[in-house]
């Protein structure tokens, strides 16, 4: 899911034109800069997709989704906002005070 997803390709699609041609603002970037950006895109990316599955594996909330996947409550409900901004999940009410996410 991760490689397939449309900010990845977009990226990997640009890294030549960018390392030589450089950005919209002419400036080129050193490939080692690039690649750094990549790996922090395609970990976030990741993330996001590991959430989404333990979303839809019944793991609603950000305890039960971080017990699931091993990532920190605050980087979950990081990504979880963002993730309800471009409505890949959705907040669905509060269970015994834990707000609950559903996939869209």
């Amino acid at each position: 899911m991760t490689l397939s997803g449309e900010t990845l390709r977009w990226m990997v699609g640009k890294e030549v034109s960018i390392t030589n041609k450089g950005d919209v603002y002419g400036r080129k970037w050193d490939v080692e800069k690039f690649e750094s950006v990549l790996d922090s895109v395609l970990e976030r990316e990741y993330h996001k997709n590991l959430i989404l599955c333990a979303i839809k594996e019944g793991h609603t909330s950000v305890r039960d989704i971080s017990g699931k996947i091993g990532l920190g409550l605050q980087r979950i409900s990081y990504l979880l906002a963002d993730m309800e901004k471009t409505s890949i999940v959705a907040f669905r009410g509060m269970e015994n005070k834990k707000p609950v996410f559903a996939a869209i």
